[in-house]
């Protein structure tokens, strides 16, 4: 039974190929794809985030987990500050280069998500006594589907904004 809960939270995070999620939203990686720089980086208004940082935000949060899995993980993020990191170059080299990391973050979630054993699953937390490894995979799944669900929403109105 466990190992059938890691199997379905790398299906939510990282669904093999032809696998269709069951709310047939993408992923990360998949809601990003045709997006610019201009894109990512536009707001919708001032006080609020652009998918760029919403996509950062999320990459953050892939690898907090990451070091809850494994506490053996060097501290350091690599953008900052680490929760919501700032865009200060909004170009497409940057945009490229941090999609190359957000790829590479997550790739590094997968790969200790399938080496996290499954027994361990209703273990509290160490550092976060109220939860379990299974809360804390659960959480990132569903962290990844809220926040790709808002990036879907923002292309769709940076599109509509860019006709009228």
């Amino acid at each position: 039974m466990a190992e059938t809960h890691i199997t379905y939270v790398l299906e939510m995070l990282d669904p093999p190929k032809g696998f269709r999620r069951w709310h047939g939203g993408p992923t990360l990686m998949g809601c990003l794809r045709g997006v610019n720089a201009g894109q990512a980086a536009w707001k919708p208004a001032p006080d609020r985030h652009s998918i760029w940082e919403l996509a950062l935000h999320i990459t953050y949060w892939k690898y907090m987990v990451r070091r809850y899995l494994n506490p053996e993980i060097p501290r350091g993020f690599g953008r900052s500050p680490a929760n919501w990191p700032v865009v200060d170059e909004p170009t497409e080299a940057q945009w490229k280069r941090d999609k190359s990391f957000i790829k590479k973050e997550h790739e590094k979630l997968i790969e200790e998500i399938k080496r996290f054993p499954a027994e361990r699953l209703q273990q509290q937390i160490k550092e976060k006594n109220e939860w379990t490894y299974r809360q804390l995979l659960d959480g990132i799944a569903a962290h990844d589907t809220y926040h790709i669900g808002q990036i879907q929403l923002m292309k769709r109105l940076y599109k509509e904004m860019a006709t009228h």
